[in-house]
């Protein structure tokens, strides 16, 4: 999904103020003018070269100011990793539940269980 040129902007304004720098600060190390910087945060977009020199000087990736697949991809990543871990705790709980009854058959297999998905 590709960004639009305002959302664009806004992402160069955010990366902006989340290294603390004004417009004219960010405007010397592009070495463009203040106003530039300015048009650039409202979606007038300079060309992809420039652009991709901006994410540099930000300290963003190339992505983050072109494509909006980047945080599709982390919250699916964030949402597997989840269920994953959920399942882990569901085997580890039930484990000590086998372990507090005291069923020496099922002391060690269900430890076994989880131990061994860990890795």
């Amino acid at each position: 999904m590709r960004l639009t040129p305002e959302q664009v902007g806004e992402r160069i304004r955010a990366a902006r103020l989340a290294k603390g720098w004004t417009h004219e600060e960010l405007a010397r190390r592009m070495n463009a003018n203040w106003r530039t910087v300015q048009r650039w945060q409202k979606g007038k977009l300079p060309r992809l070269q420039t652009l991709l020199r901006l994410a540099d000087v930000l300290g963003v990736p190339h992505s983050y100011l072109i494509d909006d697949v980047e945080s599709v991809t982390s919250v699916a990543d964030f949402r597997e990793a989840l269920a994953d871990l959920t399942a882990r705790v569901e085997a580890l709980t039930r484990a000590v539940a086998a372990l507090e009854d005291g069923s020496q058959e099922t002391r060690e297999s269900p430890l076994r269980q989880v131990v061994g998905s860990a890795s």
